[in-house]
């Protein structure tokens, strides 16, 4: 019987196998007990009250003091080792904290983005639009926070142009995760959550399944419509008709809740004139093939390419992986950025 291949093994078990690997080879981990998640305690789970162990040294005390300042809510499960919302501190959050950095961030977005990224305005994680643009009056979402219970991208980076022009780049951040996650009002039994908000069940989920009837009428066809939240609404003057009624379902009940949600927000972001280009987009493993294939059921082979099709809008939709950002970081002479390539490449294989 022939041995099995690094390529038949899923990506988040080889994620979880190096994390516990990168924990054992770390001193000041020495004697640092196992942490629990959902009732599990697993070696690749640090004790949640020592999290911070799981950044990039030099980032710990202003990511800390950041997410105390700004209010935002960071993920649960920032203990774990393999959390993308830690994994995104650590890939984004030095890019804030310092200036030197935010110059090679600068020619990493030339490089994507096509357009001469001349400087950072600003690195926001768990992003928030102010005023008439956040989230609870865009998109109705009531009763959330940045970071939970409301669209907030992960990370935001608000740039400026040679030509004078301004722009920002909403970004989801992805690790091991397998998509990006079912609608939450297209299921007929609520969640815990949803139940002590108020909220009404899903009476016939199967509406979901022709985005085509769900487009031309929202408010009777969609479940989050009837809650108030007003995802459709932004979104039904862009939307590719063609390519939704190939595609049979609505996009969020295919795995791209998150994709969807963070579409309506780029949207009217786009809709209020506040920047000269939109644009949202995913930053991702390229090992990661359950998450760039997520959306087959409907379609579209690679995320990343497909889900740019849904959509007639100035808004771009353009996504990066993990490699290529860290490829080009290291390029950099700087010997911060050396510094932390040399941290991700070993923290993250």
């Amino acid at each position: 019987m022939g041995g099995t291949t690094n390529r038949e093994i899923p990506f988040d078990k080889q994620a979880e196998s190096h994390q516990v690997e990168w924990r054992n080879n770390q001193k000041e981990l020495e004697g640092v007990g196992k942490g629990w998640q959902n009732g599990v305690q697993r070696e690749h789970i640090l004790p949640a009250r020592q999290w911070l162990l799981g950044i990039w040294p030099p980032i710990r005390n202003t990511l800390d003091e950041y997410i105390r300042a700004s209010g935002i809510q960071p993920n649960a499960g920032k203990h774990n080792l393999k959390s993308s919302w830690t994994q995104c501190a650590n890939l984004f959050f030095p890019f804030r904290s310092y200036p030197r950095m935010a110059a090679v961030l600068a020619g990493f977005l030339t490089q994507q983005l096509g357009v001469k990224v001349t400087r950072i305005e600003s690195l926001e994680l768990e992003y928030a639009a102010p005023g008439n643009l956040e989230p609870e009056r865009l998109l109705g979402e009531l009763g959330g926070k940045r970071g939970s219970g409301q669209t907030s991208p992960d990370v935001a980076i608000i740039f400026g142009c040679e030509d004078g022009r301004s722009g920002i780049y909403l970004i989801e951040n992805k690790y091991t995760e397998h998509s990006f996650y079912d609608c939450s009002g297209a299921k007929k039994p609520l969640s815990k959550i949803h139940s002590e908000q108020g909220l009404t069940p899903n009476p016939d989920p199967n509406r979901c399944h022709n985005a085509i009837r769900v487009l031309r009428n929202p408010e009777e066809m969609c479940q989050e419509q009837t809650w108030g939240r007003k995802y459709w609404s932004v979104l039904k003057d862009t939307v590719n008709k063609g390519v939704i009624q190939q595609r049979g379902c609505c996009p969020a009940l295919a795995g791209g809740y998150q994709l969807f949600r963070q579409q309506a927000l780029a949207q009217g972001i786009a809709n209020s004139g506040l920047f000269d280009c939109v644009i949202s987009g995913v930053a991702y493993d390229a090992r990661n093939t359950a998450l760039i294939t997520c959306f087959r059921s409907i379609g579209l082979g690679n995320f990343a390419s497909g889900w740019r099709r849904l959509f007639n809008t100035a808004v771009r939709f353009h996504c990066f992986t993990h490699q290529d950002f860290v490829s080009y970081i290291r390029q950099s002479s700087d010997k911060l950025c050396q510094m932390w390539a040399r941290y991700i490449i070993a923290r993250y294989d």
